[in-house]
């Protein structure tokens, strides 16, 4: 495997180019949602819980653009698609990982914040709206599913870890019943009345 170094800068010019647009946008839309959080006045940050799906996602397309690298380097002549491609991959990933960490779920003093990768916009379930909360243990992660007066059902995932902090918080701050279960056992995890 020979690099003639004159084509890959070519190559790293191109995903340069494509980084710049790449995280163009992803910082206004970064800007776009801190803006609509604030708006919400949930206060401020408490504890905050990364996607656990999109954590392994962005794992298997770095490993997928190791593989798609290391073959292009190893197997093709020296052409700047050939040595621009894995780069420009290298960038999405990174931009990924960037947008699942700008894009977790935060608990906040009044309430949570649910920011979905895909859509568009926060979702705030004030502490007091919410009516049920339900946790359901999957092999690598919870589904968490939240059932408020102002938004409807509201579901993310979250890894298995962070379960007990997200729980501490609602049972702190709600009155809501926490149902959760684990695969087929079920219990009810009620919080204590106040006598």
């Amino acid at each position: 495997m020979s690099i003639d170094w004159t084509i890959w800068f070519h190559g790293a010019y191109v995903a340069f180019v494509f980084a710049c647009l790449l995280f163009g946008a992803l910082a206004y839309r970064q800007i776009i949602d801190n803006i609509e959080v604030r708006r919400l006045r949930l206060g401020e940050d408490r504890d905050s819980f990364v996607s656990a799906p999109g954590t392994f996602a962005a794992l298997g397309a770095c490993m997928l653009t190791l593989i798609i690298g290391g073959f292009l380097y190893a197997n093709t002549k020296p052409t700047v698609w050939a040595y621009a491609f894995p780069l420009v991959l290298l960038v999405q990933n990174l931009q990924m990982v960037l947008r699942l960490l700008y894009q977790r779920t935060q608990a906040k003093t009044w309430g949570i914040v649910v920011r979905p990768v895909l859509r568009q916009g926060p979702i705030a379930l004030p502490y007091e709206s919410i009516t049920r909360v339900i946790i359901k243990d999957e092999r690598l992660w919870a589904t968490v599913t939240m059932e408020a007066i102002t938004s409807g059902p509201v579901s993310f995932r979250i890894f298995r870890f962070s379960v007990s902090a997200l729980e501490q918080i609602l049972r702190s701050n709600t009155a809501a019943p926490i149902h959760r279960s684990n695969d087929n056992q079920t219990r009810n995890n009620k919080p204590p009345t106040l006598a």
